[in-house]
């Protein structure tokens, strides 16, 4: 087999990756529910939700928990350091604002008999 061969097949093999990859990103996006439609069923689940930031606290090493509200109930969100550390300043000023609009997509988590978002990272959360 030559150089040539060995380019064809790797540009072919490179290709149809690329093309797998794009079906799955498409097939695979995150839910936007209301708050009132969440049940303990979902944990474990990803979901997104949008609305309105009500309460912000600011955890000594460096978790950030947000209330958020949306006209049907309010849910937690736990912004945890790995995450909240590597938030641009603008996403960062934005959540910190009560009564600023976001959009958070995260793991649905029980915790205290309460249900909570877990964004995975900074794409999670938007404003």
């Amino acid at each position: 087999m030559n150089d040539t061969d060995l380019l064809k097949i790797s540009f072919g093999v490179a290709t149809l990756g690329l093309i797998l990859l794009s079906a799955v990103s498409y097939y695979s996006t995150t839910p936007l529910v209301e708050v009132s439609e969440l049940s303990y069923d979902d944990a474990g689940s990803k979901v997104a939700i949008r609305g309105e930031v009500t309460s912000v606290r600011i955890h000594e090493d460096g978790h950030i928990f947000l209330e958020v509200s949306d006209d049907t109930g309010e849910i937690s969100i736990a912004i945890f350091k790995n995450v909240a550390e590597k938030l641009d300043t603008v996403s960062r000023e934005c959540i910190m604002n009560i009564g600023a609009k976001v959009e958070v997509a995260g793991e649905v988590k029980e915790y205290r008999e309460q249900l909570e978002i877990i964004p995975q990272g900074t794409d999670d959360i938007m404003c």
